[in-house]
């Protein structure tokens, strides 16, 4: 009998593991150790080899973008520290470092002092996910902290004008590599504190490892930890990671990501209105639907009412009819009785006012006859 199980296939897998290690900060911006073996050079430029020490070996890859910057030709037998994240190649199932630069051993002071660093601050908790600060994504402001003149700026505001154009952007320019970049960085962003901001975005397209030191800088660091606006680092591309995109509240790998988790889209907002306005039709329409029943049921209500009223009404002027039909002097004509007139047409009701030879008119249900006075008597 099968069991019920779920079955997962060897791409997924791979690809589970990938995602974890990407995701792990403790395996980024590392700096590894080792003896070069196996050195290949690619046609593409890009550089392969194992890094060993006498228990273990790793695959590493530098990439052309970083092997062009190299001080040195790397040979087998060299040792060296390679600056490196640990990544997953899932077509094979194999993991290992993606190197961003390289040194021969003796010459990794720097290196030492940025990981040094980097275990200081996180031991602060700087880089806590729990002090992250929340984008508002419909902000008022927009702070961005770049190079004048640079495609960064250019990608930056045109994105956050297509996405989000009622937002204000306040630029407050920076060397982003160089001796003077950290001091100008540094200084950007304590000014953009003093601005009604929602976001501060900070960055720079990419470069080589060195062209980002600026991004490590502690004092900067610290700033952004203190900030009381979110901020959104955006320096380098996926594979470089700076102590500023460890600190900040968001981290975009480009300045469009940047823009992008700055701001919700326009038309995300148009679609919600939309659906807004047409929830709002259906809801009139069957509000107007219940009122037309309403007023038909009350329609019926006050037909019945003005029907009792009006046979009511009929009933009463039925039974002043039949009272006056018995009151009419036509009626009590009919009973046996008759009235008499004198000359003039006046009902006569006392016989003294008559005179002997006066003529009279006697009126009977079915006639009148004249006659002439020939006595009168009164009682």
């Amino acid at each position: 009998m099968p069991l019920n199980r779920v079955v997962y296939t060897v791409s997924d897998i791979n690809k589970y593991i990938k995602a974890i290690i990407n995701n792990d900060q403790n395996l980024r911006y590392i700096s590894v150790k080792g003896e070069i073996s196996n050195l290949k050079y690619g046609a593409n430029g890009h550089v392969y080899f194992s890094l060993k020490d006498k228990e273990s070996i790793i695959s590493v890859c530098l990439f052309s973008t970083y092997a062009s910057k190299l001080n040195f030709k790397p040979e087998n037998g060299d040792e060296v520290i390679v600056l490196a994240s640990v990544d997953v190649y899932p077509a094979r199932g194999s993991y290992q470092l993606i190197a961003v630069a390289l040194e021969q051993a003796g010459r990794g002071d720097i290196l030492y002092e940025l990981e040094q660093l980097k275990k200081q601050l996180a031991a602060e908790g700087l880089f806590d996910v729990s002090r992250k600060k929340k984008i508002n994504l419909y902000p008022n402001a927009i702070g961005v902290i770049t190079a004048p003149n640079s495609a960064a700026i250019k990608d930056i505001i045109f994105n956050l004008k297509r996405r989000y154009p009622i937002a204000d952007i306040y630029f407050f320019p920076s060397q982003v590599q160089g001796d003077n970049a950290p001091k100008e960085l540094l200084q950007a962003f304590l000014t953009a504190q003093k601005y009604p901001l929602d976001t501060i975005i900070i960055g720079r397209g990419g470069g080589a490892s060195e062209d980002l030191s600026a991004f490590n800088d502690e004092k900067l660091v610290r700033a952004i930890a203190d900030s009381k606006i979110p901020v959104i680092a955006a320096v380098g591309h996926e594979i470089d990671s700076t102590l500023v995109d460890y600190v900040a509240d968001k981290r975009a790998s480009t300045p469009t990501g940047a823009a992008e988790l700055a701001t919700i889209d326009r038309r995300e907002i148009e679609l919600h209105f939309q659906d807004a306005i047409d929830s709002m039709k259906e809801s009139l329409k069957e509000y107007v639907e219940d009122r037309k029943e309403e007023i038909s049921t009350i329609k019926e209500k006050l037909r019945d009412i003005l029907k009792e009223r009006v046979n009511l009404l009929k009933q009463k002027i039925s039974l002043r009819s039949e009272q006056l039909h018995s009151l009419s002097p036509k009626n009590i004509l009919s009973r046996g009785y008759s009235i008499t007139l004198d000359e003039s047409g006046k009902a006569i009701t006392d016989a003294c006012t008559q005179k002997i030879g006066n003529k009279i008119k006697t009126i009977y249900a079915n006639g009148e006859t004249i006659s002439t006075i020939e006595e009168a008597k009164g009682e």
